[in-house]
């Protein structure tokens, strides 16, 4: 672990509250990290993240085993091909034909799978090389790095995607002004992470806020933090935007038990009202994620 220098790599303020302190999540649900850790909130814009700096190098199985409780492709795939029919939806196909597009922090690809038949070229930064035969497999050129990308695409990609990616990077205005680097003058960057304004956040469950907050996650943002932290790092046009996953019953259980229970917990909650709830969410900006998106340039 290393200690994180209290100056706000976003605003430059320095003055910090402490929003949480104890043990959080490390790994999938029942492992709790032995430390305690600080979540600090920025004063200035928002902006929160842990301290100390947990040290996790995700090319290794061990993350992967961790949280996944899995480091095979087929069980990332599993988990995670069910998210992308909203992304899509929420960027439009259309956005996608005949486009060189970067998946900046990939996984095992779900999303760039969705889009192969679409896009020009699809490419992947992912640093867990188990992950990489697979995607050379499904038509994707693969690299473990930016920086190995970066002499080949520099100015020259369309559409950059970063979905649950940020929140895991060392800095994350530095991953900001690389994905920035890379777009074309019209490149447009689609960005996801979590909302630490979740509606459960709001009702102040410990149990929750220690399940929120995880070892693999060093940042969290709310609708201000993000923003500013994209205009900070020169984007222009920045939109944010709510997307929830999760049905009523996972809230009502979350308030009775305490844990996770996923969807469907619930059987005597109609498909409506669960559509209520998530707009209700999205509307009011209490959903799980942030959904963002912005431009290298102004159109002209």
């Amino acid at each position: 672990m290393k200690k994180t220098c209290h100056t706000c790599i976003c605003c430059k303020k320095s003055e910090f509250s402490t929003v949480y302190q104890g043990p959080i999540r490390s790994g999938s649900f029942g492992k709790v990290s032995e430390e305690s850790y600080s979540v600090l909130e920025c004063l200035g814009c928002n902006l929160k993240f842990l301290d100390p700096v947990p040290l996790i190098d995700y090319e290794l199985d061990e993350y992967r085993l961790s949280y996944n409780d899995s480091c095979q492709e087929q069980d990332y795939l599993r988990m995670h091909d069910h998210e992308q029919n909203e992304r899509l939806q929420r960027i439009g196909v259309e956005n996608f034909r005949g486009k060189t597009v970067l998946d900046f922090g990939c996984g095992g690809g779900s999303f760039l799978d969705c889009i192969k038949g679409l896009a020009a070229k699809t490419i992947a930064v992912e640093p867990y090389s188990g992950f990489h035969a697979g995607l050379v497999a499904r038509g994707h050129e693969v690299f473990s790095s930016a920086s190995e990308a970066i002499d080949l695409y520099s100015n020259r990609i369309d559409i950059l995607i970063s979905f649950g990616v940020i929140e895991h990077t060392e800095n994350p205005l530095v991953y900001l002004e690389q994905a920035k680097s890379f777009l074309s003058e019209s490149g447009k960057l689609f960005l996801e992470t979590d909302n630490s304004d979740d509606f459960l956040m709001q009702l102040d469950l410990p149990e929750f806020k220690k399940f929120f907050y995880r070892t693999a996650h060093y940042w969290y943002f709310d609708p201000k933090s993000m923003m500013e932290i994209l205009k900070v790092a020169g984007f222009t046009n920045p939109t944010v935007d709510f997307r929830h996953n999760y049905d009523l019953s996972n809230a009502f259980m979350w308030m009775k038990d305490k844990i996770p229970t996923g969807t469907g917990s619930l059987v005597n909650i109609s498909k409506n009202c669960d559509l209520s709830w998530k707009n209700f969410l999205e509307q009011s900006g209490q959903a799980d994620l942030l959904f963002c998106s912005c431009e290298k340039n102004s159109a002209h």
